[in-house]
């Protein structure tokens, strides 16, 4: 019986093409990962410290509401921003931008971002626009307290 044998190769490189590609698709996707999540979060907010906070398992269906302190405080008509995504929103426009995303996701989950020294009377119309968009899912970000 005769056996064959493989002839070497001529030109033994690697071919590093799929590789580039993998690493040019884990670079665009830690790009739009990092662009929504800097959309999603409005800088100088002091989240406020809590004991008893708990995590929030189910990460999907999120709206993320922001609340941001005014910059020459709480005078005459010092009331904070309300910004969500990279969008500032009045108060008499967020029952209405509530309704169309509740009307795109029923299942959405507002978490509300507010600055520790926004007194509860700024977040109280905050929460009342959520039930009136028929939002039941409300949650209050805050970091563990030391």
């Amino acid at each position: 019986m005769k056996t064959q044998h493989i002839k070497p190769m001529q030109d033994s490189h690697v071919n590093v093409t799929p590789l580039i590609d993998i690493i040019m698709c884990l670079i665009i996707f830690f790009l739009l990962v990092g662009h929504i999540a800097k959309a999603a979060s409005v800088k100088g907010i002091k989240i406020p410290a809590a004991k008893n906070g708990k995590d929030l398992r189910d990460k999907s269906d999120q709206l993320i509401i922001n609340l941001v302190p005014p910059i020459g405080g709480y005078g005459d008509n010092g009331t904070p921003a309300i910004w969500i995504w990279s969008n500032q929103i009045s108060e008499s426009q967020l029952v209405t931008y509530l309704r169309q995303e509740k009307g795109a996701n029923p299942k959405i989950k507002v978490i509300l971002r507010a600055d520790r020294s926004i007194p509860y009377k700024f977040v109280a119309p905050v929460l009342i626009s959520c039930a009136q968009a028929g939002i039941a899912s409300i949650h209050f970000m805050t970091r563990r307290a030391k």
